[in-house]
């Protein structure tokens, strides 16, 4: 291959290996490699469809079953299907518009498949024989979920920053908090007690962004408007934690959480529309207050000083 170049590994079977991109000879072929010994031993294809490979996925079920996409005529959009790890391919592309950019599957779920084009992002349902778009038509150039909650997802836009969804690409909220380059061009998340997620730009710079786990629902990672108010924020010796007596009821309590999601201490509110939090003892750095009723839960960040 000559231009590009895009891999996957199976997350069913790490031997298995697929590599997407271009061979130029007076005109752009599909090129696809693939191992099925962790890379000691190669087999290669060119796929003579005028056409460009820019991404690549493997099933979430089935090791034998690759999805490579990228351009046809540079404009229109190109999905291969192969069943017999690239021994022959299948094209299904109905409802899809644009480059397609990102590929994504989720493991576990063999119909499952998410495309991220310069149209946006489309999910298909039928294992790629079509498609339908979400509400971000953003030009999409990377997908990626949390492999503990697949429903939360990360999409990295050309131009828009990034954005996140929380119901499985239905819906879409941007989250581009300090990130001074919006051109993302590949994102990478790395699970564990405090999910981080890296971000790769077009500026040449590399952000991160670190999402608390265990504060709230495993949904909870866009932030949303919060009905607690705190301050002094940041703090030293204390803060007061104020909430709308609309939230209150007797089976109320007020927990504070640090960024790994290990509670700290709790509290029961009572009638009381507000509550002061002692944080002298506390170390420095991040923490999440959170709410809960009988029948909801807010949540707000709270940073203590040196």
């Amino acid at each position: 291959m000559n231009d590009g170049g895009f891999m996957a590994i199976s997350p069913l079977d790490p031997a298995r290996i697929c590599y997407a991109g271009n061979v130029y000879n007076s005109g752009y072929y599909f090129g696809v490699s693939h191992s099925s010994d962790g890379g000691s031993t190669w087999e290669h294809d060119t796929i003579a469809l005028g056409s460009r490979g820019w991404a690549v996925a493997f099933d979430g079920v089935d090791t034998n079953r690759i999805y490579v996409g990228g351009d046809s005529a540079y404009s229109y959009p190109c999905l291969l299907i192969s069943t017999d790890l690239g021994t022959t391919w299948t094209q299904s592309r109905a409802g899809l518009a644009g480059v397609v950019y990102a590929l994504m599957t989720i493991p576990g779920d063999g119909q499952l498949v998410y495309a991220g084009t310069n149209s946006g992002v489309y999910i298909s349902t039928d294992a790629g024989a079509t498609w339908e778009p979400t509400t971000l038509t953003r030009s999409v150039r990377t997908l990626v979920c949390d492999p503990a909650h697949p429903q939360d997802m990360f999409a990295g836009t050309y131009g828009y920053g990034v954005y996140a969804s929380t119901d499985g690409g239905t819906t879409w909220t941007q989250m581009n908090d300090d990130l001074t380059c919006n051109k993302v061009l590949m994102l990478a998340l790395r699970p564990g007690a405090e999910n981080t997620i890296y971000a790769g730009t077009e500026g040449g710079s590399v952000f991160k962004t670190t999402l608390a786990t265990g504060v709230s629902s495993p949904s909870s990672l866009v932030p949303r408007p919060s009905s607690l108010v705190i301050s002094p924020n940041p703090c030293r010796e204390f803060t007061n934690v104020s909430f709308g007596s609309s939230l209150l009821s007797h089976r109320s309590s007020l927990s504070l959480y640090d960024a790994s999601g290990r509670l700290v201490c709790s509290f029961e509110v009572g009638a009381s529309a507000s509550l002061e939090i002692r944080t002298s003892g506390l170390k420095p750095g991040a923490y999440f207050a959170r709410l809960t009723g009988p029948a909801q839960t807010h949540t707000a960040r709270l940073t203590v000083a040196k």
